[in-house]
């Protein structure tokens, strides 16, 4: 699926952009490091681990490989639609939701940190299942990830849509929040060079997706509680911090309820196999009387 996708970037880079070989040798790289890590898995147990993990920071790549690309292939721009949405169907909700408190600087450094979160939470997932020895587990939430961001890049494609960013000179005094704030501002600035990403809301969908995932595959209100307070806390920071309008996210969630239809497609295409699929299975830490 991953090397379906870098073919087609490929043959967008090839077709629309001017510097293509740029984009061409980096994709033809990331397609030949899926390859070298599937040969590898089958030979040594850290090549297992390279080949099992290898899609997670590609498919990050791709995201801002995708950039310039979009830009390319398709020249309209949908933030007059997208706010004027807002304006229509939400009325007064978002101007209010973006001013919340008067926007204090605990609340803006809380959401960033609530935002940049989404980074790590589905890795750390996927981690603690591979320690755990949840294979299959580790599979499925692997590649229900993978497809809500190719998902979402589709979006990209079809509705480029930057968001209702604020300049960066302005940041400061618009947006508020103290130091941390501004490091994960930097952090944004260089992690998404994809700035045409806002429709659908990525955010929204994932965490919605890893947060359905994780409500099974963690029978422990341990760990459902703060998942669920992280979910909600990225959902309400793509508003608050102007990366998104209210339509991306409920575009967003509708991606995330179809995900499910798109996995058994993809799996009915591609095969059910993934990377840790003949390893032995291990119980099931959320089985037994404790459960729950």
């Amino acid at each position: 699926m991953m090397l379906a996708f870098i073919a087609f970037l490929a043959l967008v880079a090839f077709s629309v952009h001017p510097e293509s070989h740029h984009y061409l040798v980096l994709l033809g790289i990331m397609a030949f490091a899926f390859l070298v890590a599937a040969l590898w898995g089958r030979v040594s147990e850290l090549g297992r681990v390279a080949h099992a993990f290898l899609p997670l920071p590609i498919v990050v790549t791709i995201f801002n490989v995708a950039g310039p690309l979009i830009g390319e292939l398709n020249p309209m721009r949908f933030d007059g639609t997208m706010a004027a949405l807002d304006a229509s169907w939400f009325g007064p909700f978002v101007p209010a939701w973006r001013h919340l408190l008067g926007r204090p600087n605990w609340l803006t450094d809380a959401a960033s940190l609530a935002y940049v979160s989404y980074y790590f939470i589905p890795f750390g997932m996927c981690i603690a299942l591979w320690v755990q020895g949840r294979w299959k587990d580790f599979d499925d939430l692997a590649f229900a990830l993978i497809t809500t961001l190719l998902l979402t890049y589709i979006g990209y494609f079809l509705v480029p849509t930057t968001g209702p960013r604020v300049p960066p000179e302005l940041e400061l005094q618009v947006l508020g929040g103290g130091t941390f704030s501004a490091r994960v501002r930097d952090f944004l600035r260089a992690a998404e060079v994809n700035q045409l990403d806002a429709f659908p809301s990525g955010h929204t969908a994932l965490s919605l997706v890893y947060l359905g995932y994780g409500w099974r595959i963690f029978p422990n209100w341990k760990m459902r509680i703060p998942l669920a307070i992280s979910v909600v806390g990225i959902i309400f920071a793509t508003v608050y911090l102007s990366l998104h309008y209210a339509v991306d996210l409920l575009a967003g969630a509708l991606l995330a309820l179809a995900v499910p239809l798109f996995v058994r497609g993809l799996h009915a295409v591609f095969g059910q196999g993934g990377t840790a699929q003949s390893l032995p299975v291990r119980p099931d830490p959320g089985e037994g009387p404790a459960a729950g």
